[in-house]
């Protein structure tokens, strides 16, 4: 499941790029004079906003789907799209045919994004859990990295190989990710759902060496549904119902903070803005290689600190990293000598890394595990949905904002999302609660006792109560026995 969110990442970083290839730009783009071939705003826009909205109906169709045929089938049919939406864009003739083959892709990504993250929630044991569901986010950041360096060697080309071999390396991906699907179980909780527990328990004696510590996660997953199902029916409408509704808004809350820090703005014109900031075409694909190796560090620190830290202090040190980054970006970008230029470099291509370490990392681990196991793939599908619907928006504004033939902010834009993540680290200070090492049956009982997010920590649960009891009993009974 992370390999196949791979895919995910390596479109966005390649079709992102592609643009700042000039071959590219050359094939597709208009002649500015002087043998100068720019890419128009309004393209960009589309290229890099309308394939979000394709990712926001496959997310909801795929949370849907899911509930009645299982991850399996939805997850290898969508696969199969994305391996035939890479031959379009490949084979593109125009940029509305590349679009036409980015929107096709990013339906099957946004279904891959949901279903995929929803499954290793599902899955993961508790004691690894972040560390896992945060692994979600470094599969993301490996993809951009690899096009990355691709881009920096093909983009001396003359040819259309330039920027069609990049696209074309996604077809390795996918194609591992489709061969790889044929062997994953079916998610157990869906089969406990239909009712088929002698496939949930194999599904789940694949997935652990121990059969006792299968039968005791298949325990908890029946334990967890049962109790979900007494309140939920399990369609989108119920993710807004009773304390479903605070979970819902927050995993929303979280996921919403990716678009709003500026993620799409760095991720999708990252060469393109190097370029505007006066350097060279060559400098500027290999510092976006640097940026990469950045993004994977930073996710690489979060996964190792997940389940150690905590996803509330983690989350909330990557909102006040981004708003003083960016902030200082804005600064940077106001002045005009070498130095300043130099420093908004820096500012921007740390993005990536403070992103990934707060942020990138903490936004999965929370919207996995917040919703009810009836509900987390819809709740997921709600959430990604409406963080792909503000990165469509951000697709075409940012470039109407940064833009030389428009508003001409270039690293000024910093200002903005440095204002806008000062916000959500309030929210986030308020709202955003602490799900380190609780089981699922502990935060139904958390959000049911409508908790305060600051207490989410130190709260004693009953669930934790009974543990603590039956732990002394065992203990008791073995030192009787042994006396």
């Amino acid at each position: 499941m992370l390999w196949t969110l791979i895919v995910r990442g390596f479109e966005n970083g390649a079709s992102g790029a592609v643009i700042s290839v000039p071959a590219f730009r050359r094939r597709f783009g208009v002649d500015m004079g002087s043998g100068v071939y720019f890419i128009s705003t309004s393209w960009q826009s589309a290229i890099n906003g309308a394939p979000n909205a394709a990712g926001i109906v496959g997310a909801s169709i795929a949370g849907w789907l899911s509930d009645r045929f299982g991850y399996r089938p939805v997850i290898l049919s969508a696969a199969v799209i994305n391996i035939a939406s890479i031959g379009i864009e490949f084979g593109s003739t125009s940029l509305g045919m590349f679009l036409a083959g980015k929107m096709v892709n990013l339906l099957a990504i946004g279904a891959l994004l949901n279903l995929c993250t929803a499954y290793v929630a599902d899955v993961s044991p508790l004691a690894i859990r972040a560390s896992v569901i945060g692994f979600c986010n470094l599969s993301q950041c490996i993809g951009p990295f690899i096009a990355a360096i691709m881009i920096n060697f093909t983009s001396k080309w003359d040819s259309d190989m330039a920027w069609q071999s990049v696209i074309a390396a996604q077809w390795g991906f996918a194609g591992v990710a489709l061969i790889g699907q044929f062997f994953m179980p079916e998610a157990p909780s869906h089969l406990v759902r239909k009712g088929r527990m002698e496939a949930a328990q194999a599904s789940l004696e694949r997935l652990y060496s121990d059969q006792a510590d299968a039968k005791a996660h298949l325990y908890r997953i029946q334990l967890t549904l049962e109790e979900a199902e007494l309140s939920n029916s399990g369609s989108y409408l119920d993710c807004f119902r009773g304390t479903n509704l605070r979970r819902t808004l927050v995993g929303i809350m979280v996921f919403l903070s990716e678009p709003m820090s500026g993620l799409g703005f760095v991720g999708s014109y990252g060469a393109l803005v190097y370029q505007m900031l006066d350097i060279s075409d060559e400098k500027s694909f290999q510092i976006a290689i640097g940026a990469q190796v950045l993004s994977m560090s930073g996710a690489t620190i979060a996964f190792l600190l997940s389940d150690w830290w905590g996803r509330r202090p983690m989350y909330i040190f990557g909102c006040c990293s981004l708003c003083v980054l960016m902030m200082c970006m804005g600064i940077a970008g106001s002045l005009t000598s070498t130095a300043a230029v130099t420093a908004a470099v820096a500012f921007y291509t740390m993005f990536n890394f403070f992103y990934n370490v707060g942020v990138g990392s903490t936004v999965y681990a929370l919207a996995g595990e917040l919703p009810t196991t009836v509900l987390r793939s819809k709740s997921l599908a709600i959430s990604i949905s409406t963080s792909n619907a503000f990165n469509t928006m951000w697709s075409f504004v940012a470039p109407l904002m940064f833009n030389e033939d428009a508003g001409n902010l270039k690293a000024k834009i910093g200002f903005v999302f440095g204002g806008i993540m000062f916000i959500f680290a309030v929210l986030a200070w308020f709202y955003v609660p602490e799900t380190r090492r609780r089981t699922y049956e502990e935060l139904d009982e958390l959000f049911m006792n409508k908790v305060p997010a600051r207490q989410f920590r130190t709260y004693k649960t009953i669930a934790e109560q009974r543990a603590a009891e039956a732990f002394a009993i065992r203990e008791k009974v073995k030192a009787t026995m042994q006396a």
